[in-house]
C-alpha cells in the first residue's frame, strides 16, 4: 500500500499526519498499490493500428456531431476557440460562488432548443436545480431537452450515454461522482482519477462533448490529482471576487484553440450576462486625474484598454521598510519599474511608498502595460494631469528604453474605432497610423 497527498499528489510509503512536500495536515490518503504485471504476459491480443492517412477528420459526423458546437455565448466560444469540438472534455473551475453552475445551466438553456442535454447533479438535488432553472428561464419558457440525473456512479452514466443520444454532458462536479473501480470516498484522489478517466473515455467514444466542474482546494488549485488536468482537452478558470460583479473566463489549457483569449461576464439577478466590450468595464471613470493613465493590452485577438492608477506617498524619517503594492500586475515588475524610474526616469522613489492598481480587477502579465504604469507614477509625483484621450503602449527596459510591443497595428485600429486621439508607443515601424496621432518615445526620461 502507498499513500498519496490529495493536495500536491506526492507519494509516501507510510502515513503521517503532515505532508512533508507541501506542509498540509491530514491530506495523506491510502491508495492500493497496483500489481506489477511487467514480468508476465496478461493477453495475447495485439493492438490494432493503421496509417494516419486512413483516418478521416470528418469521421465524427457519423456520431451525430459536425463542426464546432456553439454554447450560445460568444464570450465562452471565444475562449474555447470558436465552440466545442466533437468529443471535447472541458474542465471548468473557480472559487465557490463565482457562478460556475449558473453559467453551465445557462449554456444548457441555450442549447436545449436543438440538443439533448444531460445534467448530472452531484452537489444539489434535482428540485434545487429546477428552482434555479425557473429563475434563469423566465423569458425562455420551460426547456424540454434538459435531462437531469442524480446518479453519481460514472459507470451508470457511461451506460446511459452509450444508449441515448445526447448533445452535451454536464457533470457538476467531478469531485462528487464515484467509480466502482475505486474504493476511495467521493472527491479522493483515486476516485477523481478513475471518474475523470472514464468520463473522458466516454466523450471520446461517443463524440459527445462534456463539461466537468472542478472544485478548488484552499491553495487555489483544482482539487484532485494533476492527471485530471492532463487528460482533459481544455481547462477553464473563472475569476471574480466576492464583491466584484464581473467575471473573467480564462483558458489555462486548450488543445483546440488559444489560451490567450478571455471572456468577460457580468453577474446579475438573471444570471451571467456577456460583456461585449470589456474596455467599458475597466474604464468607468471619464474624468482626468493625476496618477491615472490608459494602457492597452492584448488578450488573444482582443484589444483591451485598462486604467492604471498610481499613488506615491512621502515617507517620514521613522517609517519602516519601503512599500511597493501592486494590484493587477506582478510585484517584481513594479519593483523593477520603480528602480528604472529612480535611476533613469528623473523620479526618485527611494524614499517613497508606491501603490499601483489596475482598475476592474484585471490581472495583467503583458509587458506592454509598463509604459502606462511609469507614466501614472510620474504623473502623481510631478502632479500633472494626463489626457484621457491618449493611451500608452510599450515595454520599458532596464536601460530606460521604451520598446514597441507586438500587436501595435491591432491596438491602433481598436483605439481609432473606440475614439482615442493619440497613442504613445516605443520606437517601432508602423504600417499605418489609422488616423491617430502616434508619439514615439525612445526612453523613459522623455515622458
Amino acid at each position: 500500500m502507498k499513500y498519496i497527498c490529495n493536495s500536491c499528489g506526492s507519494e509516501f510509503l507510510r502515513w503521517s499526519g503532515k505532508c512533508s512536500s507541501c506542509g498540509q495536515w491530514g491530506t495523506l490518503e491510502q491508495l492500493p498499490e497496483e500489481s506489477d504485471i511487467s514480468q508476465e504476459v496478461t493477453t495475447k491480443a495485439k493492438a490494432d493500428y493503421r496509417a494516419i492517412t486512413e483516418y478521416d477528420s470528418s469521421a465524427d459526423s457519423k456520431k451525430g456531431v459536425t463542426g464546432r458546437l456553439s454554447t450560445g455565448f460568444d464570450e465562452f466560444d471565444r475562449v474555447l476557440g470558436g465552440g466545442m469540438v466533437s468529443g471535447e472534455v472541458v474542465l471548468m473551475s473557480g472559487e465557490p460562488g463565482v457562478g460556475k453552475s449558473t453559467l453551465l445551466l445557462q449554456i444548457a438553456l441555450n442549447l436545449s432548443s436543438k440538443k439533448k442535454i444531460l445534467y448530472v447533479c452531484g452537489e444539489e438535488s434535482p428540485s434545487q436545480l429546477v428552482a434555479r432553472l425557473e429563475r434563469l428561464s423566465k423569458r425562455r419558457g420551460k426547456p424540454e431537452n434538459i435531462f437531469v440525473t442524480n446518479d453519481i456512479v460514472v459507470e451508470n452514466i457511461f451506460n446511459l450515454v452509450s444508449e441515448q443520444k445526447f448533445g452535451l454532458i454536464i457533470v457538476d462536479s467531478i469531485q462528487s461522482v464515484t467509480s466502482l473501480s475505486s474504493k476511495g470516498y467521493p472527491g479522493s484522489i483515486s476516485q477523481v482519477r478513475a471518474s475523470g478517466a472514464l468520463l473522458t473515455r466516454l466523450s471520446k467514444i461517443t463524440g459527445v462533448p462534456s463539461i466537468l466542474v472542478g472544485q478548488i482546494n484552499k491553495g487555489g488549485d483544482i482539487a484532485g490529482p494533476k492527471i485530471l488536468e492532463h487528460i482533459v482537452d481544455c481547462v477553464l478558470y473563472i475569476e471574480g471576487g466576492e464583491y466584484n460583479q464581473y467575471r473573467i473566463l480564462r483558458g489555462m489549457k486548450n488543445r483546440f484553440g488559444s489560451t490567450n483569449e478571455i471572456g468577460v461576464f457580468e453577474m446579475t439577478s438573471k444570471g451571467m450576462e456577456e460583456v461585449g466590450n470589456p474596455s467599458l468595464v475597466f474604464l468607468d471613470s471619464k474624468s482626468s486625474a493625476t496618477g491615472s493613465a490608459i494602457g492597452a493590452i492584448l488578450k488573444g485577438s482582443r484589444v483591451v484598454f485598462v486604467e492604471v492608477q498610481a499613488l506615491v506617498v512621502e515617507r517620514g524619517a521613522e517609517a519602516g521598510p519601503l512599500r511597493r503594492v501592486a494590484n493587477g500586475i506582478r510585484k517584481p515588475r513594479l519593483d523593477m519599474l520603480c528602480a528604472v524610474l529612480s535611476k533613469r526616469g528623473g523620479v526618485y522613489l527611494g524614499d517613497k511608498d508606491v501603490f499601483v492598481n489596475v482598475v476592474g480587477g484585471m490581472v495583467v502579465s503583458d509587458p506592454a502595460i509598463d509604459l502606462a504604469v511609469c507614466v501614472a507614477i510620474k504623473s502623481i509625483v510631478k502632479d500633472t494631469t494626463l489626457s484621457r484621450e491618449k493611451i500608452y503602449f510599450g515595454e520599458v527596459g532596464l536601460t530606460g528604453e521604451i520598446r514597441g510591443s507586438w500587436g501595435l497595428d491591432s491596438v491602433l485600429a481598436e483605439a481609432s474605432r473606440v475614439g482615442y486621439t493619440g497613442v504613445y508607443v516605443g520606437s517601432t515601424a508602423l504600417k499605418s497610423k489609422k488616423g491617430l496621432e502616434v508619439i514615439m518615445l525612445k526612453d523613459i526620461s522623455k515622458l
